[in-house]
């Protein structure tokens, strides 16, 4: 989240999963082409980004205690079906995929991590491959974001960068809210008379900034460190990035502030699902339109149920009257 980027009191963990989903000894991705084999093999050739799952978490505790070590917050960025169980992904789908063996990965003991990781046990309803004593001692923040949108720029960061097609067999578990949906659930479940998840609408925050430096109060950190104007990333730092992140990240590394055109009610409008379907089918063809509608269609009422969790402006307004 740019607007926290440069918060005094915070250290971003960004995506510590993502390369070991997709190029790891371990990888779960369930896509196979050319074009994805070309970029694994590259990534393999660098032991430090060919790791196991355990490795990969091992990184991040190791992360944790150095921000940490700092007097800093550490503030992680993933996406949830990097490291949920292949089973809870499979369950999911309406053509259900058999993996490889789910990866096994063990915590180090909770030492300055936040004490309400009390309990030490797995608990089988973790949908998750990260062990469940280290789920319970972070604040769980989910971001969301109209599929519609979400879904299109996977379709074309993806494409061009791992290949990616609507019709192949890993696009449904990319383009889906399923997975933010059983996460949260777990969370509500599990928290007790803990610290609940906190669900959080990219639009809401494109419209009423306020609203993360809410979020700022409620993870103890100060509401002034939060920044609605920055500096573009310089292009010395874009040349050294690999192809799909620089795909991945071109709109946000050339902002210099909140933008109010990638609201999906940009002009105050509501977003207009056949509009957007024509567009497609203009830029991808009528087949690749038409699935990629469908899977919108299909991810709405998890993110309309989402939507009914997030914090918005309006609440925190009559909270204060």
């Amino acid at each position: 989240m740019q607007m926290l980027r440069k918060h005094p009191e915070i250290e971003t963990i960004e995506y510590p999963f993502v390369d070991t989903y997709y190029f790891g000894q371990e990888a779960l991705t369930l896509r196979r082409n050319d074009c994805l084999q070309a970029v694994k093999q590259r990534v393999q050739a660098d032991p430090a980004l060919a790791q196991t799952f355990q490795e990969a978490f091992g990184q991040l505790e190791q992360s944790i205690q150095s921000v940490q070590a700092k007097g800093k917050t550490p503030f992680i960025k993933e996406h949830a079906f990097t490291f949920m169980k292949p089973e809870t992904i499979s369950r999911s789908l309406a053509h259900p995929h058999s993996y490889r063996n789910t990866p096994q990965i063990t915590a180090q003991p909770a030492k300055g991590r936040n004490e309400r990781a009390t309990e030490t046990g797995e608990d089988d309803a973790n949908p998750t491959m990260l062990p469940t004593q280290f789920l319970r001692s972070v604040t769980a923040v989910f971001l969301i974001r109209h599929p519609a949108l979400v879904f299109e720029s996977i379709l074309r960061v993806s494409g061009p960068t791992m290949g990616a097609r609507v019709d192949d067999q890993e696009f449904p578990v990319e383009a889906s809210m399923r997975w933010l949906r059983v996460l949260y659930d777990w969370y509500t479940a599990s928290a007790g008379g803990g610290v609940q998840p906190i669900v959080l609408n990219a639009d809401e925050i494109m419209a009423h900034p306020v609203v993360v430096q809410h979020l700022c109060q409620q993870l103890q950190l100060d509401p002034a460190g939060v920044r609605f104007q920055w500096d573009p990333v310089p292009p010395a730092v874009i040349e050294s990035q690999t192809a799909y992140q620089q795909h991945f990240f071109s709109t946000i590394q050339s902002s210099c502030g909140v933008r109010l055109d990638k609201h999906s009610a940009a002009q105050g409008q509501s977003l207009d699902l056949d509009a957007l379907t024509a567009t497609w089918q203009e830029v991808y063809g009528m087949q690749t339109a038409a699935t990629l509608r469908s899977l919108v269609d299909a991810a709405m009422p998890d993110y309309e149920y989402l939507c009914g969790y997030e914090l918005r402006a309006s609440d925190l307004s009559s909270q204060k009257a």
